[in-house]
């Protein structure tokens, strides 16, 4: 298997589950709280993890007690965190609701921590990983980091998770051997389907695998060879929970191609990853299902 770097953030996620979605200004009772390990970075660490990879998680960690609670958690998981600087600050915390009619996620989140930066990067130890995976956030930072990786690597791979519109965030593409977009960044570019954001993307952007997620209609590639590739979702017998569930097809795209699988297969086994996920609260055990 794999030795992967995945960079990103750690989160606390509290989540509430409700019986609908509330109104505003409406007082209603949760159904549960449960408190988890969140974050993008982290929870496709989690996943990769499952499938037996020598996983190692970078981000910042706050030296408070939920930072102390999360890194037990990744370490319980088996991913390494011994790259990750402590730092003073507050834990960032996801408040979600979670929707038993739907199973959608609705989310809040508080960041008072400072992103993860190049310096603390560990330049010396890239020649001793397969795949890294980042998160694209922190623009600058990330580029620094990309640079310094692509100056020093042989045949190993990088992918790049695009799920916001970051300012500047196209200046990341270039640096990346696989980049994963999101519906809403898709969306958030004015294309109502992922293969037309796909093909005008390609015009810019040369000799890289171009995938995006769309959610309950599935996930579209395009290979180097410019091959639309287009894998319906794979749908659970109930819609549960569906946070995470773009970290878990990010995941079972790093886990396909990192164990030699092609593009085709790297989508038909991330989207059934991703949608036993969404059939279930939660992220154990889902290598295993």
């Amino acid at each position: 298997m794999a030795r992967i770097l995945v960079t990103g953030i750690a989160a606390r996620d509290i989540i509430h589950t409700v019986s609908h979605y509330p109104a505003e200004d409406e007082e209603m009772r949760a159904e549960s709280q449960e408190i988890r390990l969140g974050g993008n970075a982290a929870n496709t660490a989690t996943v990769l993890a499952q499938h037996s990879h020598d996983v190692h998680f970078l981000g910042t960690v706050a030296s408070d007690s939920a930072g102390k609670a999360l890194i037990r958690e990744m370490q319980n998981n088996n991913i390494h965190t011994q790259h990750c600087p402590r730092m003073t600050g507050s834990t960032p915390t996801s408040y979600i609701t979670l929707n038993q009619e739907n199973g959608s996620r609705t989310i809040i989140h508080y960041r008072d921590l400072p992103e993860f930066s190049a310096p603390d990067f560990p330049m010396d130890a890239i020649s001793t990983f397969d795949w890294f995976h980042f998160e694209g956030r922190n623009v600058a930072e990330t580029r620094k980091m990309l640079e310094a990786i692509r100056s020093q690597k042989v045949d190993q791979s990088i992918s790049l998770e695009v799920e916001k519109c970051h300012e500047n965030i196209e200046s990341l593409f270039e640096l990346a051997d696989v980049l994963l977009f999101s519906r809403d960044y898709a969306r958030f570019q004015q294309f109502d389907n992922a293969a037309a954001f796909l093909k005008s993307t390609r015009r810019q952007f040369n000799n890289k695998i171009l995938i995006c997620s769309w959610g309950e209609a599935g996930a579209t590639g395009m290979d180097r060879d410019r091959h639309i590739i287009q894998q319906a979702a794979w749908k659970p017998p109930r819609v549960i929970d569906t946070i995470a569930a773009g970290d878990t097809f990010n995941a079972g795209i790093i886990h396909s191609f990192s164990s030699g699988k092609t593009l085709v297969e790297a989508l038909s086994y991330a989207c059934e990853l991703a949608g036993r996920k969404v059939g279930q609260s939660g992220l154990k055990n889902l290598a295993k299902s």
